[in-house]
């Protein structure tokens, strides 16, 4: 037992290592100012980094709406920010997890790692404008917000059947070469879908794992974060590291400047750094602490709590998201994926033995 406990220690040694480097690099380069000026950043992950370790949705869940939302930061900056920052609390909680031996999918890690990187390289190349500041998507922002909430949606009805079946009703599938496929190809969309918002893979393959596999959520959300923590890093050395994003020149309230390339834009919504440094030692003991909630709770409550979020999300897209209301095919398209998408899930579920075995 006391080997146990020690083991578990490792995550809160990861989280103060963490925050050492940070304080240092902070105190080293004089960046407290630019840490206070973008508190907001640090405040929204107090929630959202409890979130990353505690449901599939991740830090991005809340760090994209809320961004984009509320205090209108651009979409390309909240998905960069998303994906850093998922980088440091979803990795110290990945962490977490292997010293604590909480049990996870080994296989669905591997294959959803892979092809998650994949769909994000994929998405980024189709879609990614690289010629523009913080390499934005073309397509438009609105449609991103509402595919968003359409997968949102679906976890919340996943949770709701989860919760009809009770803790112990489930029959998990033998594992097979389909089932690769199959986690791999939602891995795919998943990995496509954060290249946009920063997140996405962990709540598209938690789906899959939930509904198809019928893996119960406390071994599938260890799962998925180690998924996201792996596409994040990624996420991070393709935007922050070799576009140079994180390379933020500011002067006065203004950024000058995004990885040497000169720009004009408003510091309080654009200073990708600034709103990492703040946010960096919130989620470096928010996503551990998240990730140890969820190990202690039961799958019911759990999943009532996935459930809750999911609709909340929803509910403030409709709500703040203005073309959801003036723009016809936007309309249309929300409505449809509402419907279609959780239907074919349940649909896919329903024939799993005759589509995974």
């Amino acid at each position: 037992m006391a080997q146990r406990v020690d083991r578990r220690h490792y995550g809160w040694m990861a989280s103060s290592a963490v925050t050492v480097v940070w304080a240092a690099v902070i105190l080293g380069a004089d960046l407290g100012g630019r840490v206070l000026d973008n508190w907001e950043a640090a405040v929204t992950m107090l929630f959202g980094s409890f979130l990353a370790g505690s449901s599939p949705e991740g830090g991005g869940a809340v760090a994209f709406p809320v961004f984009t939302k509320l205090l209108e930061v651009p979409g390309p900056v909240a998905r960069t920010f998303g994906l850093s920052i998922q980088a440091v609390g979803m990795t110290v909680a990945s962490i977490s997890i292997l010293a604590s031996r909480r049990p996870f999918h080994r296989r669905a890690v591997v294959v959803g790692s892979v092809a998650g990187i994949a769909g994000f390289g994929l998405t980024v190349a189709l879609f990614g404008q690289p010629d523009l500041v913080f390499w934005p998507s073309s397509i438009g922002s609105p449609w991103v917000k509402a595919t968003f909430s359409i997968v949102l949606a679906t976890t919340s009805i996943t949770m709701l059947l989860h919760l009809r079946h009770g803790d112990d009703d489930h029959e998990p599938l033998a594992w097979n070469r389909r089932l690769d496929w199959g986690v791999a190809a939602v891995a795919v969309l998943g990995g496509g879908l954060a290249s946009l918002t920063g997140t996405g893979a962990n709540i598209i393959v938690f789906l899959f794992l939930v509904a198809i596999a019928d893996v119960l959520p406390k071994t599938a959300l260890p799962t998925v974060v180690m998924i996201m923590a792996v596409i994040s890093v990624a996420g991070v050395v393709l935007f922050g590291v070799l576009d140079r994003q994180l390379d933020v020149g500011l002067l006065g309230d203004r950024v000058v400047s995004v990885g040497g390339v000169a720009t004009d834009l408003d510091a309080g919504k654009a200073d990708l750094l600034g709103l990492w440094l703040a946010a960096i030692p919130v989620v470096a003991w928010g996503a551990p602490l998240g990730s140890f909630a969820a190990s202690l709770i039961r799958e019911s409550s759990l999943a009532r709590f996935v459930a809750l979020l999911a609709a909340i999300e929803v509910a403030t897209t409709f709500l703040l998201v203005h073309e959801l209301r003036t723009e016809r095919w936007l309309i249309l398209y929300t409505i449809a994926g509402l419907v279609i998408t959780p239907t074919a899930l349940l649909s896919a579920r329903r024939h799993r033995r005759r589509l995974f075995t």
